[in-house]
């Protein structure tokens, strides 16, 4: 019970559970174009009304852009809690929403009601209403291999667009469509690492692109990680609960030190044993026992030592070290 439990501890520490469950268990995950294309997916301008009951939003229709279904006059959706502190009474915005989500492999109608989409590329899928971000909502790729590559350099210079919600719409095209992924050169290649060494950039797409680095080394490159992987761990900050996007940043930033047997110092390492993330503390402690092993039991009673060390992270460094003290027996 206690493995399952702490199993269950890291799955959440990345975010994977419970909304992104089946990805973490080998779902395919569609760019952001093709969700945007669905039937069930509707696509709308839209003039922010009121804030709801909790956890939802009203928006005025302004215009109908995409999908099957008839889009009222008012559409209440739910929304990330987040959203409550970016929207603004007449304002106008684009947004892509369903009334389906699937379960078990089948199409249901969503017990919540109407959703915002929040999905790889576009999380959540809303951007203000002007001519370039019709574009983005616009983006219908050429299935056809050859022709979709034409446009491949269309989304490399978007990586540079100041919204990071277009960064991380042309990212995420990228890198889950496979006949734009397959088409990377080198000066595409170099482009991409530019993006991911770029702290302003889009949190989501640059942990995004650092697991194709990571999963894909053939077509994303097997050099010119390392600088990339080691900035990473040892400058953003070890509280990332509340910062959308940074575990998973660190998490794979850390399996491409691990990959490519990256020399990382022990400070670096023995900082994330002071986070809030559990799942990133055991990485930092495997990678301790393996470049540091001298520093990884002294690294953990310092971390237990903090008065402010958070709970979860906590219970995990006290297990860790009745394991080991069990394995040295």
């Amino acid at each position: 019970m206690r493995t399952i439990q702490l199993s269950l501890l890291v799955l959440l520490s990345f975010g994977l559970l419970p909304l992104s469950a089946t990805n973490a268990f080998g779902a395919k995950i569609k760019p952001p174009g093709a969700v945007l294309l669905e039937a069930t997916t509707s696509v709308a301008a839209v003039e922010f009304a009121e804030a709801g009951v909790e956890g939802r939003m009203v928006f005025r229709r302004i215009e109908k852009l995409g999908g099957d279904a008839e889009i009222p006059e008012l559409i209440d959706l739910a929304v990330p809690a987040s959203l409550r502190r970016i929207v603004l009474p007449g304002e106008r915005y684009l947004i892509a929403y369903s009334l389906f989500r699937r379960e078990a492999e089948q199409i249901q109608v969503s017990r919540l009601g109407a959703q915002l989409l929040v999905i790889p590329g576009l999380e959540p899928a809303l951007l203000r209403d002007n001519a370039e971000n019709r574009a983005i909502f616009a983006w219908q790729p050429d299935t056809d291999p050859a022709a979709a590559r034409k446009r491949l350099p269309q989304l490399l210079a978007l990586l540079q667009a100041h919204d990071p919600q277009r960064q991380n719409f042309a990212l995420s095209e990228i890198v889950l469509r496979p006949q734009l992924a397959e088409a990377l050169d080198a000066r595409a290649r170099k482009a991409l690492l530019r993006f991911a060494a770029n702290p302003d950039a889009n949190t989501n797409a640059r942990a995004r692109l650092l697991h194709a680095a990571v999963s894909q080394p053939d077509l994303f490159g097997k050099s010119g990680w390392k600088d990339v992987a080691l900035t990473v761990l040892a400058t953003t900050p070890v509280q990332v609960q509340d910062s959308e996007g940074n575990a998973s940043l660190v998490r794979f930033a850390f399996e491409l030190a691990e990959r490519d047997r990256i020399a990382t110092s022990a400070p670096v390492l023995e900082r994330w044993l002071g986070g809030d993330n559990a799942a990133l503390a055991e990485m930092a402690l495997l990678a301790l026992r393996r470049q540091h092993p001298a520093r990884e039991l002294p690294a953990l009673e310092q971390a237990l030592s903090l008065s402010l060390l958070p709970a979860g992270t906590r219970e995990f460094l006290l297990d860790h070290k009745r394991r080991a003290a069990l394995m040295s027996r």
